[in-house]
């Protein structure tokens, strides 16, 4: 509706789609700002970079280009920023020897920032080596920060080193710091109903319990099957199940198919990250009950809707 579109308005929608992870949508729109004859600025490239990691094929070697030229054709710097953006698109493509290699070939001191990113692309491909090499990094420029504690933890213990994960976690306590625990909301009447993993304090916990086991098994018959390798914990096979489903993030939305009126989506807040299987479960969830369900986590939006999420799996 707007008269004009200007580099912010275009801006602002690519924003939106990179919340949703929807990439795609995002590199349409900046075809589209080109052919309007409108000139990027660093947020601009900044964006589209950030979209060449959620696209449905591999488009590296485009955003490979448009990152080496955009100082001759746009007359933009690479800046601190537009760094760290391809670093993360190299890192979530699996291309972490380049991701490395960038970093370290930078014309300024890389700040947390970037070695933060390289140790995200490490924990999504499981590679120690070079999550321990960023988190080495990050520690020594932000000593008193825990979350990179927790994220070399969950590294190893997802890769099975079970004694190294510990140790971390042991260095943690010693400095007194603590994990921030996962935890859900949702909003039902006005009132803000909290959950954390195997929580059991709601008064309507033993409702909430019940729907839960119904609707694993359920989501089961419908191909559903539990992904251990997200429990961080080293226990048995039997316990990391138990572990797996009941969830924060499974606790909230149960809570919301309860409350709700049929059809009513429902709208679930994470204060972490959602896990792989919460994710894989909620999509079937959807299929199950035929409703839609949104989750807003640390990252950005999920809208689960007939067995798909809006965001294709790049979370």
């Amino acid at each position: 509706m707007m008269s004009t579109h200007d580099t912010v308005s275009w801006n602002s929608v690519m924003g939106g789609h990179l919340l949703h992870r929807q990439g795609d949508g995002a590199l349409d729109l900046w075809s589209k700002m080109e052919k309007a004859g409108l000139q990027p600025d660093e947020d601009t490239l900044r964006l589209v970079i950030s979209a060449y990691g959620f696209t449905d094929s591999n488009l590296v070697e485009k955003c490979r280009i448009l990152f080496l030229s955009m100082r001759t054709t746009y007359d933009i710097e690479p800046t601190p920023e537009l760094y760290a953006a391809f670093v993360g698109v190299l890192g979530y493509w699996d291309l972490l020897e380049e991701a490395e290699q960038l970093i370290n070939s930078m014309p300024f001191e890389p700040n947390a920032t970037f070695w933060r990113a390289l140790l995200d692309a490490g924990r999504i491909s499981l590679n120690t080596r070079i999550g321990a090499m960023a988190a080495k990094q990050i520690l020594a420029l932000e000593p008193l920060d825990p979350s990179t504690y927790v994220l070399v933890a969950n590294l190893y213990s997802a890769s099975g080193r079970w004694q190294c994960a510990e140790k971390t976690r042991e260095e943690m306590r010693k400095k007194g710091f603590r994990k921030i625990p996962s935890r859900s909301w949702i909003i039902n009447e006005n009132k803000v109903h909290s959950f954390y993993t195997r929580d059991e304090r709601h008064f309507q916990s033993r409702d909430i319990y019940s729907a839960i086991d119904v609707l694993i098994l359920e989501c089961m018959k419908s191909g559903y099957a539990p992904d251990t390798s997200f429990v961080l914990q080293d226990v048995e096979e039997y316990q990391k199940k138990d572990f797996l489903y009941y969830h924060s993030a499974k606790l909230a939305a149960t809570y919301g198919l309860l409350t709700t009126k049929r059809g009513e989506p429902i709208r679930v807040m994470k204060n972490v990250a959602i896990c792989g299987d919460c994710h894989t479960f909620l999509k079937f969830v959807s299929v199950v009950v035929r409703r839609e369900i949104m989750v807003r986590d640390s990252s950005g939006f999920h809208v689960f809707s007939k067995g798909q999420c809006s965001c294709k799996d790049y979370w």
